[in-house]
């Protein structure tokens, strides 16, 4: 059998950790790895732009639960990594990035597209290595496993061209998962959390981040069994049905965000089982009291310092099981839910006049299935999908929100329907996001990805502009001219149609739920209707 190369070895270990798919951008210097990565079977997606790349990635290996891999070249296609790694680093999300990197017999005054990409990406990601001859495989093995770690969160690889092929020098060991790092008691956990819930008049508990998808049910059954009050992060939305009767609110800084601070405000303990305070953008967290159930550090490897029980979530939500609630509560967020509700419906703090925001939800949920997965983009229109979309399954909904990156919607979408074939994906834009990366819809429509997006078309960063109007400056910097997102997407090769009205909105949805490419919404929007909302 003839000794395999390093870029052999490397597809190898990659295929062994199940990874079935890279995305990237290729350059010269990573040829031979792709053609290693062809010959095992392993499907190269081709895309538009390194950080677009890396996103798709993120998504996939999340759903997929392996590493999602993105592969670029070294130089500019690695230096375009940043947006990606940071945002898997704050959002946790599992990314392996590969880059091409100088060879080491170069000599230094060799300066042409060298940078010190090891120092740079270090502070946000979890590994680093330079793969040679020595530890090709073992480095693959040490990322995947730092990736795949609780938290969850990026690593980064750098091979050069010159070693890709030279004969690997490890030898070949079976495959071993990673084993997951040992917690706290889940016995002294659950009978501190029931203690301290049994002394709550008012207890709300938060989920977040920290919460593993296949504790959902446990999960569920637990807080409908003692019916407790609760509220999530926007990126676990999903993790409880949003319709069921004990649901409170999306908290961290979203549509709304003034009702569910009160919420917080009212409330005498907040249980923050898996919660993450990387997506608020308030510091209530600090202030108010909060006992966090945690089975991992927090993004950025932070821990509380007080008032922390650290357990497996599993085996904690095993022991709250087989008792019972130690008292009742009553319903005593009723108010709030009530408010909340009637915002979702339009009753109130809506436009006077003009499409308003949640009709537009309202009309795409109306069509849709539950099961739906919807990606958004950063912008008012996160604001308002974040706090209203109706979210029922676990993993159903992403945004870029530890991190709130503009240009993450569309190949969030892209990766979500790739892991995800049989389910509809919603990728909701603004007219500002999908500027940034429509060209990814010519990938979707080349690979057979029909995802649906809809681009609530405001002409302005209206985010933005609310907030110069809510401190009195004048408009300046944040307003654009009118771009013509249908006409964009045809030149792509996916379907377009402009909609203004509910009904619209809804039979364009209808239309895109059966189309077998790329289907486009464009929806105007004037940027005054959010105000009062976001």
């Amino acid at each position: 059998m003839a000794e395999q190369t390093i870029a052999e070895a490397v597809a190898q270990e990659l295929a062994s950790a199940g990874v079935d798919r890279v995305f990237g951008l290729p350059g010269g210097e990573v040829l031979v790895l792709m053609e290693a990565l062809r010959q095992r079977g392993i499907d190269y997606v081709l895309c538009r732009h390194e950080a677009d790349a890396g996103i798709m990635a993120g998504v996939y290996g999340k759903l997929k639960g392996t590493a999602g891999v993105a592969l670029t070249t070294l130089g500019p296609g690695a230096a375009n990594l940043m947006l990606p790694l940071a945002n898997a680093w704050l959002d946790r999300e599992p990314l392996l990035a590969i880059s091409a990197d100088i060879p080491a017999s170069w000599p230094p005054s060799h300066t042409h597209q060298r940078l010190p990409l090891h120092d740079i990406y270090r502070p946000v990601t979890k590994h680093v290595e330079r793969m040679t001859p020595l530890n090709a495989r073992s480095a693959v093995r040490r990322a995947v496993a730092a990736t795949l770690a609780q938290p969850l969160g990026p690593s980064y690889l750098t091979l050069s061209a010159e070693d890709a092929r030279l004969p690997a020098a490890e030898p070949v060991i079976p495959w071993q998962p990673p084993e997951p790092a040992p917690v706290g008691d889940p016995v002294s956990a659950a009978a501190e959390l029931t203690q301290r819930l049994a002394q709550a008049e008012r207890p709300l508990v938060l989920l977040g981040l920290g919460v593993r998808p296949a504790n959902a049910p446990a999960l569920r059954r637990w807080l409908e069994s003692w019916k407790l009050p609760v509220a999530v992060t926007p990126k676990v939305k999903g993790l409880v049905d949003e319709t069921a009767p004990n649901f409170v609110g999306v908290i961290g800084g979203m549509a709304i965000d003034d009702l569910m601070l009160q919420a917080l405000e009212q409330a005498d303990l907040l249980v923050g089982f898996g919660f993450d305070p990387v997506e608020v953008d308030k510091t209530w967290h600090a202030r108010l009291p909060v006992l966090w159930a945690l089975e991992s550090a927090n993004a950025a490897g932070e821990l509380p310092r007080h008032d922390l029980l650290l357990a497996d979530h599993g085996q904690l939500l095993e022991h709250l099981s087989r008792q019972d609630p130690p008292r009742a509560w009553g319903d005593p967020f009723a108010p709030i839910r009530a408010e909340r509700l009637a915002i979702a419906r339009g009753e109130s703090r809506a436009p006077r006049r003009g499409l308003k925001p949640v009709e537009i939800v309202q009309a795409l949920a109306s069509v849709l299935p539950a099961e739906t997965i919807v990606t958004t983009d950063v912008g008012s229109h996160k604001y308002l999908f974040g706090q209203f979309w109706p979210s029922r399954y676990p993993e159903t909904f992403w945004m870029s929100n530890g991190l709130s990156g503009m240009g993450y919607g569309l190949p969030a979408a892209i990766g979500a329907k790739l892991a995800r074939p049989g389910v509809p994906v919603l990728a909701a834009l603004g007219d500002g996001g999908f500027s940034m990366n429509s060209h990814e819809l010519e990938t979707a429509c080349r690979i057979g990805v029909p995802i649906i997006v809809v681009v609530i078309a405001d002409q302005s960063y209206s985010l933005i502009r609310l907030a110069q109007e809510s401190r009195g400056l004048p408009r300046h910097g944040v307003d654009f001219g009118p771009i013509d997102c249908v006409a964009t997407a045809r030149a792509c090769g996916a379907d377009a149609v402009r909609a203004g009205t509910p009904e619209e909105i809804a039979e364009a949805a209808q239309q895109a739920l059966r189309a077998d490419v790329p289907f486009v919404i464009e929806v105007p929007l004037h940027p005054d209707a959010y105000r009062d909302i976001v």
